[in-house]
């Protein structure tokens, strides 16, 4: 097991297309090289670090240079500038098979002319032994000797044929990997004869099998239906947790991140833009992005004027914030902020000044909850709210919504970062 540092990583690539092409930013070149005009900036001054045994997950939109990353760390594309380290050691200029890593990709990646078996053999075989860090490769017959012994004795029956050491270890190794995944029974089938869920639990048995420093899983799931994606989120959790392979799991899914990480890291335009554990991240985002992102329904967002020492304004409504804000406002009296709050922290209130006049557009009961959407009265400003079953409301209506105080966010209109009571 390892630890996974990160240090100033820059990736960029030649654009295709010189018109849409654009330098890397001034202020942020590469370590040791300048901006190059003809050049698409992908990464920019990523700095982390994966603790070992960790479960990190990469989350973001697509093309913010989530998998990009994923792909250096295994050495399958080649650094602008910085450094990596897995373990103790540098990593940028080792070929991947050097570098001790597992990789689940997306589409399975499966030999389709091999067994269950082979295919989890593969890797171990290619390795020359299960496990090189273990094993001392001293003790076994030289490679032409096994070669001769299982030639000259394939035409005996099977309890007399010669297998070789190696082989008897990659057995062994393949049977414990697929009980615990529970597909032992699948060992002689194609990868045809298997569903989506068997074929990304022969993936994942592929990396497991080969006790790597470092997982790196790259969107496994996405091609699994919601119900199968559910069992297999809770079974690679489980897996990581009793292994303690350090793992970097890359996902556009947040309630996959929420659900999976010990800690995340939000990406953005090639740029980390929070690190945290999952709750930290939702109860306390540092800019709008983050705050919009993690969360589902996303958070609302009304522009309101602040009055101090701690008035929020707005043409539909007026609150008082709590007095821990009052410091944090000083600066902000008779400007415009943003003001954020979850659709699960609004509820249903009376008529009241301090209270959100919504008219409802749409309604959706999905039976546990209902989740309603609508204009606050004369703006444009779109309100969501995730309310109780029992809260029966209709297209057209107006409903009232009193807000969790102690639940709002405040964001700078300019820089986007929160503000905090």
């Amino acid at each position: 097991m390892a630890k996974v540092v990160f240090e100033d990583v820059y990736k960029s690539f030649l654009a295709r297309d010189r018109a849409a092409a654009k330098p890397l930013p001034k202020n942020a070149p590469p370590p040791g090289r300048k901006a190059e005009s003809g050049r698409v900036s992908v990464l920019r001054r990523i700095n982390l670090t994966v603790e070992d045994g960790e479960f990190m997950v990469l989350v973001g939109p697509s093309g913010c240079g989530k998998s990009t990353l994923l792909r250096l760390v295994a050495g399958l594309e080649e650094l602008t500038g910085g450094s990596i380290r897995v373990g103790d050691r540098l990593v940028n200029n080792l070929p991947p098979k050097a570098r001790d890593i597992a990789m689940v990709f997306q589409s399975y990646a499966l030999y389709p002319h091999l067994t269950v078996y082979d295919n989890l053999a593969f890797g171990l075989r290619r390795m020359n032994r299960p496990d090189h860090r273990d094993l001392d490769p001293s003790s076994r017959l030289p490679s032409w000797a096994d070669r001769w012994l299982v030639s000259a004795t394939r035409s005996l029956p099977k309890a007399l044929r010669h297998r070789p050491e190696q082989e008897l270890e990659i057995r062994e190794r393949i049977f414990s990997v697929a009980q615990m995944l529970q597909i032992d029974g699948l060992l002689r089938r194609l990868p045809k004869e298997l569903s989506g869920g068997q074929k990304q639990r022969v993936a994942l048995g592929r990396a497991i099998a080969r006790n790597p420093q470092v997982f790196l899983m790259d969107e496994p799931l996405s091609n699994l239906d919601a119900k199968l994606r559910a069992e297999t989120r809770a079974q690679i959790v489980s897996l990581q947790q009793r292994l303690g392979i350090t793992t970097i799991y890359v996902t556009h899914d947040q309630i996959e991140a929420m659900t999976m990480g010990q800690r995340i890291a939000v990406m953005a335009d090639g740029q980390i833009q929070q690190v945290g554990p999952p709750l930290e991240l939702y109860d306390r985002p540092v800019n709008r992005f983050v705050a919009e992102f993690i969360g589902s329904p996303p958070m609302n967002f009304i522009p309101v004027e602040i009055k101090t020492p701690r008035s929020v304004i707005h043409e539909q409504f007026r609150l008082t914030l709590p007095e821990e804000w009052a410091t944090t406002l000083e600066d902000y009296d008779g400007k415009t902020l943003w003001l954020g709050i979850r659709p699960e922290h609004l509820q249903f209130g009376p008529p009241a000044t301090k209270n959100l006049p919504v008219r409802i557009g749409q309604v959706e009961a999905i039976g546990s909850e209902t989740f309603v959407a609508g204009k606050l009265l004369d703006s444009d400003e779109i309100v969501q709210a995730r309310i109780e079953p029992e809260n029966r409301v209709k297209p057209g209506e107006v409903m009232w919504l009193s807000i969790r105080l102690e639940k709002i966010h405040l964001f700078q209109p300019d820089t986007r970062l929160a503000l905090r009571g």
